[in-house]
Order: C-alpha cells, then sequence, then structure tokens
C-alpha cells in the first residue's frame, strides 16, 4: 500500500482493501494480533471527502482486574468526513466527526489508528465471567434498641 496518497488528484472513489500487520506508531494498546480493513474514499466536494468501510482486528492484552492475557476483538464501522488541515480553525463552530490531514500528502494509516484508537476500550476486563469481581458492600440495618420492646407492646394491644 501506498505510504501517501494525494487526494486532490486521482479516480475516486478509492478502494482500500489489506490486512493490518503492525501499526507504525508507539501505543499503550496490546499487541495488534491480526486486522483488516475495507475502506472506500469518496469525493464530496474540492475541499471534503468522506470514508466508508469497516475494521477488524484482533489485540492481546491484560486483563486490569485478573492480570490474565485476553483477547479484545475490535470490529467496527467507519464514518468521518475527511478535511484539510489547513481549514482546521476555519470550522471550530461545527463540531462533527472529520478527520484533520494535509490532502496532499494523506496517510491512511493514520487514519486508521486514529479510528482504532477511538475505538478501543478504555478499560480492559475479562469477558468470560472468570475474572475477579468484587462483592457489593452490605447496608447496615439501622439499630433500633427498643424494636423488640415495641413489637411486645404491639402484640398485647
Amino acid at each position: 500500500m501506498n505510504k501517501v496518497l494525494n487526494l486532490r488528484e486521482g479516480k475516486f472513489p478509492i478502494k482500500i482493501k489489506q490486512e493490518l500487520t503492525r501499526f507504525p506508531y508507539d501505543t499503550d494498546m496490546g499487541e495488534l494480533v491480526e486486522g483488516s480493513v475495507d475502506l472506500s474514499i469518496e469525493k464530496l466536494s474540492y475541499e471534503l471527502f468522506v470514508c466508508k468501510g469497516a475494521v477488524n482486528s484482533v489485540f492481546g492484552g491484560i486483563c486490569q482486574s485478573c492480570l490474565k492475557q485476553i483477547r479484545i476483538d475490535l470490529n467496527f464501522e467507519i464514518n468521518v468526513v475527511i478535511k484539510d488541515s489547513d481549514i482546521l480553525l476555519d470550522d471550530a463552530t461545527k463540531p462533527d466527526e472529520s478527520h484533520f490531514q494535509q490532502l496532499k500528502f494523506f496517510q491512511v494509516e493514520l487514519l486508521i489508528f486514529e479510528e482504532i484508537s477511538l475505538n478501543y476500550p478504555a478499560v480492559l476486563k475479562c469477558q468470560n465471567g472468570e475474572c475477579v469481581t468484587y462483592d457489593q458492600p452490605k447496608k447496615e440495618e439501622k439499630l433500633q434498641p427498643f424494636k423488640k420492646i415495641r413489637d411486645l407492646l404491639d402484640w398485647l394491644i
């Protein structure tokens, strides 16, 4: 796959179908075991592009409760608008799901990395129920020292 695309030139839609083998950036995420992407980049206007598709990946990580090795399946859809980073500050009043990069030097790997980072779970836990669980604290009953006497009086009356 090309490391850099020029989105200002070329035929659209651009179809990207590839296997993920590694991340080009250092992360705190688990180790990438396997993954694949199936993306399509379409041109909406001279300044706007849209990327749609699916990302399927598997990471190896460590459960934050029991410290066992776990498997993290990330399967999600991408539907994001691509804008030139030169107009980043011009459009600050309308927040939306946008990805900003230079359109002449567009890096697909950076887009994929950003989307995986946004969808990666913040807390890693076992999904099979073998993980350490903590019991909820029991509610203490209110101490009522004269309850027995009241009950006896109610019974007598």
